[in-house]
């Protein structure tokens, strides 16, 4: 799987060499898994999380910036956008992969609970595309990237504002999508499906996965390389004439009867 993404990363229409990309969430899971695959690839990755990283960048360091911030907090999302040109020179990418999660059957969910789901998934990632739309749209373009999740189309019990948020955050990026196709800002969506992540392997562990695994048709969890091919084509100009769509990876189980 690796060896076939490098030896299609070696097309010049897919290839992220030189890209300022700046990944929220980065630290670890899906995240982390972005980044280790845009750096192997040549691209310069700002990360803006709350944590540390629990991966090493080790010969690719001095093309990874990382900082500690939060993603709904103006303050931190503009130094995460100036790093980026102020290190790297440029800002060609943006994905919005940080999420906030939360396991509750929706009766008994507080309100603030469901709000602040949503200001993680949605309002914060309104606003950092916003932010990153001004800068890109004066230098000329960029992509955009939302990572949602197959939970936006099929919702599961206990997972009501997570799967709200996800969906939402389609909307979001076909309108935003709509309005600043003539900027030469495109956005699009990467849904992905089940993945072990810090988010979801305890309930996994718990017994999730092999049910999961029955609805699954390749019979199988993805693992983050699995993701790789999909971003690099919404990241490059392979996807130059590709705004407002989601790409789905999930092994099919969207399809599922």
């Amino acid at each position: 799987m690796v060896k076939q993404l490098m030896r299609g990363a070696a097309d010049p229409l897919f290839s992220v060499e030189g890209k300022v990309c700046l990944i929220t969430g980065a630290s670890m899971g899906l995240g982390a898994g972005f980044a280790r695959a845009l750096l192997a690839r040549g691209a310069l990755v700002v990360n803006l999380s709350d944590t540390a990283p629990d991966w090493d960048a080790g010969d690719m360091a001095n093309r990874f910036a990382d900082l500690r911030g939060d993603v709904r907090n103006d303050a931190d999302a503009r130094e995460a956008i100036g790093t980026a040109i102020k290190a790297f020179g440029g800002f060609d990418v943006l994905v919005n992969n940080a999420a906030g999660f939360r396991v509750e059957k929706a009766a008994r969910q507080a309100s603030a609970d469901f709000a602040g789901i949503m200001d993680v998934n949605v309002t914060a990632v309104a606003e950092l595309c916003r932010m990153a739309h001004d800068v890109m749209r004066a230098n000329g373009g960029g992509a955009i990237v939302n990572v949602t999740s197959i939970l936006g189309r099929r919702p599961m019990r206990g997972l009501s504002a997570y799967a709200t948020s996800k969906a939402a955050m389609e909307q979001l990026t076909r309108a935003l999508a709509l309005e600043w196709a003539a900027d030469g800002v495109r956005v699009n969506a990467l849904a992905p499906g089940w993945y072990p992540t810090a988010m979801t392997r305890d309930h996994l562990d718990a017994g999730l996965a092999a049910i999961l695994k029955t609805s699954i048709p390749m019979g199988r969890l993805g693992v983050p390389d699995d993701l790789a091919g999909a971003l690099l084509l919404l990241v490059s100009d392979a996807s130059r004439y590709m705004t407002g769509t989601t790409i789905t990876v999930d092994g099919g189980y969207d399809v599922r009867s």
